[in-house]
């Protein structure tokens, strides 16, 4: 180096270059966790649109940028969530309430509809939500007739290929009482619906029970709402653990805990080290 040309002249130079050019985002390098999960994923099956932290599209986004109890999945068009083992319709998905709309695979047929089970919510992050009304089925084997009751809306389902008188009923004594005229009736006593499309059942306006039946059912969902918050507050992305069964925070750098750390150096700083260690040598 020329004796007249100090170190700190050059470390100045090389700061003056870098302040007065624009270094493409491609040298700032970062995490495979947080670049494969940091913007949505457009869901074209079941026209959902953007899909974000909680669920995760199976075949499209690594398991790690979401929930696994939250897993999608595009079966015949539809968009699909398992619960319990059971598969459910997604209609529509509210990231600001938390609430998706889903229905399950049994009443998806155009025509007669299959004869409906009741919904396993119990012990998942899923709680039904405040627009749900809960109705009893009760559901008719080889009954010649069970006679008209005013608070019961009669459908017709198929089950082993067969096809079935069955009740949508306001309660669980309506619907007990039609089992008490025939021995051969089942009854699902719990059963979720709507109340926007009961209206029209309960006021007399409608009659189309299959299509309450077809429009599902909502539930909130709940999953490290805090910690997420937390995450989203601090730049990150948020993202589950596959081998501690935790949520973590996707960050820059490295996943973390719980929030990404402030201690984190821009792609400016980086390079100045880098500058500083090419004028030591």
């Amino acid at each position: 180096m020329h004796p007249n040309f100090s170190q700190s002249s050059l470390l100045f130079f090389l700061i003056l270059f870098l302040l007065s050019h624009h270094f493409p985002c491609s040298l700032c390098l970062d995490d495979f966790h947080y670049s494969n999960c940091t913007s949505p994923f457009e869901f074209e099956c079941g026209e959902l649109g953007k899909i974000e932290y909680p669920f995760w599209v199976y075949g499209h986004q690594a398991d790690y940028c979401g929930h696994p109890l939250f897993k999608l999945y595009c079966e015949d068009e539809h968009a699909i969530i398992e619960i319990k083992s059971r598969k459910y319709k997604v209609l529509k998905i509210n990231p600001e309430s938390q609430i998706i709309q889903i229905v399950t695979m049994d009443v998806l047929p155009k025509e007669h509809i299959v004869c409906p089970q009741s919904p396993l919510m119990d012990s998942t992050p899923f709680n039904y939500a405040p627009d749900v009304e809960m109705m009893a089925v009760a559901l008719s084997y080889d009954c010649s007739s069970v006679g008209d009751h005013p608070g019961a809306y009669h459908f017709s389902c198929t089950m082993n290929n067969s096809l079935h008188e069955a009740y949508l009923a306001t309660n669980k004594s309506v619907a007990y009482e039609l089992e008490s005229r025939c021995k051969n009736i089942f009854v699902i006593p719990d059963f979720p619906v709507l109340v926007r499309e009961l209206k029209g059942l309960l006021n007399g306006s409608s009659y189309d029970v299959e299509e309450v039946l077809r429009e599902g059912f909502e539930v909130q969902w709940t999953a490290d709402n805090a910690i997420c918050k937390e995450c989203v507050g601090s730049g990150g992305t948020c993202g589950y653990d596959t081998t501690s069964n935790k949520s973590w925070c996707l960050c820059r750098d490295k996943p973390y805990p719980n929030k990404c750390s402030s201690m984190y150096p821009s792609a400016f700083s980086l390079l100045i080290n880098f500058m500083l260690v090419l004028v030591r040598d």
